[in-house]
């Protein structure tokens, strides 16, 4: 899943359909469910991830039972993320927003 969306990404960017999996292939990746013990964290208003970025290259969500998924719009509007069943959110990390980054690529 998260190699053909870094191709697709690297067609939308207009490098080299290659150009991220590539560099994915030695890099760390992190499956990191924000599974919690709720029998033990189960209070109301429980904040188990506070508002963080996401540094990596990609984030995918899948629809959670619990609320709270939240982003925040360039005019600082904050809005809550429903993901919808049998949908994928794809959330790009910091390493795909900082075009700096992005223009490197343009090198390979």
């Amino acid at each position: 899943m998260c190699s053909a969306v870094a191709e697709l990404a690297a067609i939308g960017f207009d490098l080299p359909k290659d150009s991220f999996t590539n560099l994915m292939k030695l890099g760390p990746h992190l499956l990191a469910p924000t599974g919690s013990d709720l029998g033990r964290y189960g209070e109301e208003g429980t904040v188990f991830a506070g508002y963080h970025n996401d540094i990596n290259f990609l984030t995918i969500h899948y629809k959670s039972k619990f609320p709270g998924l939240s982003i925040w719009l360039r005019n600082g509007e904050k809005l809550e993320v429903k993901v919808p069943d049998g949908c994928l959110l794809i959330q790009a990390g910091k390493q795909v927003c900082n075009k700096a980054i992005i223009n490197s690529f343009r090198v390979f």
